[in-house]
């Protein structure tokens, strides 16, 4: 009697384990912590990153790389882009960095992201402006808003993101496509949540 008992709670065990881990594979929270996200069923290892000349340091995915002259040529073919530009191979994805110098304090830094949103608006007067939000505190503080800007083949979901640093206002830009803003959006907040200013 006690050894098929034991069974059943081993059978019920075993299928609870196989319905957790399919489970966790479709409908996954991601979490930086462990040192991966998930995206479109994708795992993507992560890795601390040295940007702005070691400046700043960020969890990024591994294969996110400095873009391809070619590929910024045709992506940000304004003169004005932004310095540092990382992203996947293809270029769908991509998180770019401009150091702003000059003095700002930590309270300016949601005025910044809501001029900004206004001039983002203007820009696209049918997009929505989402998520503003600030995570953090103080000087390590980030403020962030976002929109889905229509292209001519699909919606890119665009999100900027804004710091206090030492020398200036770090201002920065994600950009995903919207099939995937559920989870970029999440990931993206984490991701932020590890930036951290160096002494150089």
């Amino acid at each position: 009697m006690g050894e098929i008992y034991a069974e059943e709670i081993m059978k019920k065990i075993r299928n609870e384990e196989k319905t957790v881990r399919k489970e966790d594979w479709f409908h996954i929270e991601n979490d930086v912590n462990r040192g991966y996200v998930v995206v479109k069923y994708e795992k993507l290892e992560l890795e601390e990153k040295a940007l702005l000349g070691g400046r700043l340091t960020m969890l990024l995915p591994k294969c996110f790389k400095e873009m391809d002259e070619g590929l910024i040529m045709a992506k940000y073919p304004d003169p004005d882009r932004p310095e540092w530009i990382y992203s996947n191979e293809t270029g769908d994805v991509a998180i770019t960095f401009h150091l702003e110098e000059g003095e700002v304090l930590p309270e300016d830094v949601d005025k910044i992201r809501d001029i900004m949103a206004g001039e983002m608006k203007r820009l696209y007067p049918a997009a929505d402006i989402e998520g503003k939000e600030t995570d953090g505190e103080g000087e390590e503080a980030v403020s962030r808003f976002s929109l889905d800007i229509p292209l001519i083949d699909e919606t890119c979901c665009h999100t900027m993101f804004f710091r206090c640093m030492r020398e200036g206002l770090l201002m920065g830009t994600f950009d995903y496509s919207r099939h995937e803003k559920k989870q970029w959006q999440q990931i993206l907040v984490q991701l932020l949540g590890t930036l951290k200013e160096q002494e150089v």
